[in-house]
């Protein structure tokens, strides 16, 4: 007779708990969760956690065989073929596998997905530190990014404060090491990293890897992560309890009676939400490169804010006019503090 595993309350936790976590969670459910024999009268939204259990189990699996942050071309090519089908099919509706986790005092966002270009233009896109100045300020936090070498490397600057617009000058300077750690013909491995942040966060770091799935697609890893305080971890509290209070991530935890998703809140909804716009950012500017030059910030914030609305629940905190209309201010510091950088330092270390 089969058994039926009350797999529910682990494929919550599944996505609730750290990645080092994932199997003892499903191994405890194994073990003294065995109970009734299925039947007829067995709820449906039971019976329908299995497969999506199983198939988080399988890739939190693979997932630990290995390191996030030092896997390769091999390792991330398993995690592809483990992921495809949640990729094909999921309730973002685009080819995105998102996950988060909320420990030892630090938050980290992890994003799998796919995007529609092939890993040359990938590869090209993101090994330049150039390009990043691009990417980075589409997202609404960050009012400015700057480029130059500092000592043996190469540093970006992010210029980071509130959404509405503010004068770069006036903001958190974040400054990140810009590194290639790995690169060939099929792969690459960019690792961005700054030691202190603003209000007591410290330790950012910021990976990204590619392969190519086919000649005109390739598979990407996103991921970001910081560490926190006490200060920061009220600031938040503070922040969950007024602004925040009803804003959700992308990692599903639960269905409601009517069958829709009941998406992941509190810390981990904010990493999530951040690396998902980094991540959208990321596809905005591969989808714009091919636009001249002098049209291509003007196309780049658009698809980007147009990128966002797909995923409104999440994502809306303005409308398109005043994003536009702030991002086009933004820009001008931008310009303004690139000059002035290229007068004091050179870009030995950049590419």
């Amino acid at each position: 007779m089969l058994s039926f595993i009350y797999l529910s309350d682990a494929s919550s936790k599944l996505e609730s708990n750290s990645l080092d976590q994932l199997l003892a969670t499903v191994i405890t459910s194994l073990n003294y969760r065995l109970t009734e024999p299925i039947n007829e009268k067995m709820p449906i939204k039971y019976l329908s956690r299995i497969p999506r259990a199983v198939s988080l189990l399988l890739v939190a699996s693979l997932i630990l065989g290995t390191t996030e942050a030092h896997s390769g071309k091999q390792e991330l090519l398993a995690i592809y073929t483990q992921l495809k089908p949640m990729l094909e099919k999921n309730v973002y509706g685009i080819p995105v596998y998102v996950h988060s986790k909320d420990e030892n005092d630090t938050m980290t966002g992890v994003i799998y997905g796919v995007l529609h270009h092939p890993i040359e233009a990938v590869k090209r896109s993101l090994g330049s530190a150039a390009n990043w100045c691009e990417i980075a300020p589409q997202h609404l936090n960050i009012k400015a990014c700057t480029y130059q070498s500092v000592k043996n490397f190469c540093q970006l600057t992010f210029y980071s404060g509130r959404k509405y617009y503010e004068k770069a000058d006036d903001v958190y300077q974040l400054g990140y090491r810009f590194e290639i750690n790995e690169q060939s013909k099929n792969f690459i491995h960019i690792g961005l990293s700054a030691n202190d942040g603003p209000v007591g966060t410290s330790h950012y770091h910021l990976n990204v890897k590619a392969i190519p799935i086919d000649k005109s697609n390739s598979f990407i890893y996103f991921s970001y992560s910081y560490q926190y305080n006490f200060i920061s971890s009220m600031g938040m509290g503070t922040y969950l309890a007024t602004l925040g209070s009803g804003k959700v991530g992308f990692s599903v935890t639960d269905q409601n009676e009517q069958g829709k998703p009941v998406y992941i809140n509190g810390v981990r909804g904010i990493i999530e939400r951040n690396a998902v716009r980094y991540y959208l950012a990321i596809q905005s500017y591969l989808d714009t490169r091919h636009i001249p030059s002098d049209k291509q910030f003007n196309a780049r914030i658009n698809k980007w804010f147009d990128l966002t609305e797909k995923h409104h629940l999440q994502l809306y905190e303005m409308s398109k006019k005043d994003y536009l209309e702030y991002k086009q201010q933004e820009r001008s510091d931008q310009l303004r503090l690139q000059q002035k950088s290229n007068q004091r330092t050179t870009k030995k270390y950049c590419r």
